[in-house]
């Protein structure tokens, strides 16, 4: 689907495409990179040993070096309950 057909199905809300964010200039985001903890956190007052941990998670996983991290929660929920009980849900 290119940018035309997109148009068409959304034609009363085209301004999604383009609105331009006026209230954080661009020049303020931190962008994702493989450089991300030398950028963002180096002159923080965080200690060397913060700054490695969170380089290790940043360099871990399928999107180790790209500057994102992706952290999922533990799912707690009925994983703990008594299987029988699971059953009757």
């Amino acid at each position: 689907m290119d940018y035309h057909e997109i148009i068409k199905l959304i034609a009363e809300d085209e301004n999604l495409f383009t609105h331009q964010c006026k209230l954080v200039p661009k020049e303020n985001l931190c962008l994702p990179g493989p450089d991300y903890i030398d950028r963002v956190f180096l002159n923080s007052s965080r200690n060397i040993q913060t700054l490695r941990n969170m380089e290790v998670l940043y360099r871990h996983g399928r999107l180790a070096g790209s500057g994102y991290l992706s952290i999922l929660p533990v799912d707690q929920g009925l994983t703990q309950v008594p299987i029988p009980f699971r059953m009757c849900i």
